[in-house]
C-alpha cells in the first residue's frame, strides 16, 4: 500500500476495527447490550452495598448474584454467532496481511521503543488494533449517549 509498513499496518488495523464494529452493529443489538451493561453496573453497586452488611444480607446477595448471572448469560447468547462471522471475515484478510508483512520489523513508538527498539509486525498490528478499536468503540458509545440524551429530551418535552 504505502512505502512505510508501520503506516500500512495502522491503516489495516483501522479498517479491521471498522469492519469488526460494523459486524457487531449488524449482527448484535447494541441498545440491548448497553441496557444490560447499565443494569449490571447497578446490580454490582447493589451487591457491594449488600456485601458491607455481612451475613445478615446473605439471601439478598445470592439473589443479586443470580440476577447478574442471568444478565451476563443473555449478553453471551450472540457471542458464538459474532465470533464465527468475524472468523470468516478476518481469517482470509489476516492471512493476506501475514503473507505481505512476514518477517517485517517495525520501529516502535515512544514509550515502547524504550523497551523494544523494533517489534515484529504482528505485535505492532495487535497494539494498533487495540488502540484503534478503543477509539472506535468510544466514538460509538459517545454517539449512543448523544442519541439517548436527545431521545430523553424529546420525551420530556
Amino acid at each position: 500500500m504505502f512505502t512505510n509498513p508501520a503506516m500500512d499496518l495502522v491503516v489495516i488495523s483501522a479498517l479491521f476495527a471498522v469492519i469488526s464494529q460494523t459486524v457487531q452493529l449488524v449482527m448484535g443489538n447494541r441498545k440491548e447490550t448497553r441496557r444490560i451493561q447499565k443494569n449490571m453496573k447497578e446490580k454490582n453497586a447493589e451487591l457491594k452495598e449488600l456485601m458491607k452488611k455481612g451475613e445478615s444480607a446473605k439471601n439478598e446477595v445470592e439473589r443479586v448474584q443470580r440476577e447478574m448471572m442471568e444478565l451476563s448469560t443473555s449478553t453471551m447468547k450472540n457471542m458464538p454467532k459474532l465470533m464465527i462471522v468475524n472468523m470468516i471475515v478476518f481469517l482470509p484478510l489476516f492471512g493476506l496481511v501475514s503473507h505481505a508483512y512476514n518477517g517485517t520489523k517495525i520501529e516502535l513508538f515512544y514509550p515502547l521503543n524504550m523497551v523494544w527498539a523494533q517489534g515484529d509486525w504482528f505485535w505492532f498490528y495487535v497494539l494498533c488494533s487495540f488502540l484503534i478499536s478503543m477509539v472506535v468503540n468510544h466514538v460509538l458509545n459517545t454517539y449512543d449517549n448523544h442519541l439517548e440524551k436527545k431521545q430523553t429530551m424529546t420525551v420530556k418535552q
